[in-house]
């Protein structure tokens, strides 16, 4: 038995014996977005446009993750509307930045490697950082807007005279909360994948001012700032979303 395998089988039961019944469901449910991360490669190296595969796979993963775990009611319904409006406004943003700051491809520490590489892949590099940014962010914004989704219907549902800009000024609080500890969570997994780079920059005496102007440090920062930029947005748009649905709700009934 492998390594990667045992690790897996340790996860489902870690999963199973701490979140019984939903636990089960959110490990087929990361397989399953495995699989669609694996689907969304193939596509983007078979030349199909990165932004248009990325889009849509954001949408398929956004979908298995939370009606598979969570069923399909109003938070839900709420957290993927918000989702898709922060996935589309944060790729136009990124893929803009990413064109005027030219962070895309190569820097000279990597110019050993490139000798046994083709530059012949035919693919656009300013689409695929976009891309990368925004996998790595959807996590991060489906988890913040289902928690402030939950928490309002939560709150609706505990107390229904709540008005909607009341429910709109929870959300903003509630994200108030959840946004320190996100963006640093963003910022230490780029800066952990990071790490071993700065090293070998140590080790071949770059100055500081090297560093900060090398072009993979200058991608990881972007990467931050726009995932930050990410988090942020989803905040106001799940609680306006949010309060306004649950008064559409109040009103059909």
């Amino acid at each position: 038995m492998n390594v990667p395998f045992l690790l897996l089988i340790i996860l489902f039961i870690l999963m199973l014996l701490v979140g019984g019944k939903r636990g089960v469901k959110s490990f087929f449910t990361l397989i399953l977005n495995f699989l669609i991360m694996i689907i969304l490669l193939i596509l983007i190296g078979a030349k199909f446009d990165p932004l248009n595969v990325t889009i849509i796979g954001c949408i398929i993963i956004t979908l298995t993750t939370l009606f598979f775990i969570n069923s399909i009611n109003l938070k839900t319904v709420s957290s993927l509307i918000s989702v898709i409006i922060v996935v589309i406004s944060t790729l136009i943003l990124t893929y803009y930045l990413s064109n005027r700051s030219q962070i895309q491809g190569f820097g000279k520490e990597q110019a050993e490697s490139l000798g046994y590489l083709t530059t012949y892949v035919q693919l656009n590099f300013s689409k695929i950082v976009s891309c990368q940014i925004l996998l790595g962010l959807l996590g991060a914004i489906i988890d913040v807007s289902i928690s402030i989704s939950s928490s309002l219907q939560e709150l609706y549902s505990n107390n229904p005279s709540h008005t909607k800009n009341e429910l709109f000024k929870s959300g903003i609080n509630i994200g108030k909360d959840i946004l320190g500890t996100m963006t640093n969570t963003l910022l230490f997994a780029y800066i952990g994948g990071f790490m071993t780079l700065s090293i070998y920059f140590g080790e071949i005496h770059y100055s500081f001012y090297d560093i900060i102007n090398t072009k993979v440090f200058c991608s990881e920062v972007f990467q931050s700032f726009c995932s930050g930029i990410g988090i942020i947005l989803i905040i106001p748009v799940t609680s306006f979303i949010a309060s306004r649905l649950l008064f559409h709700k109040k009103a059909n009934i």
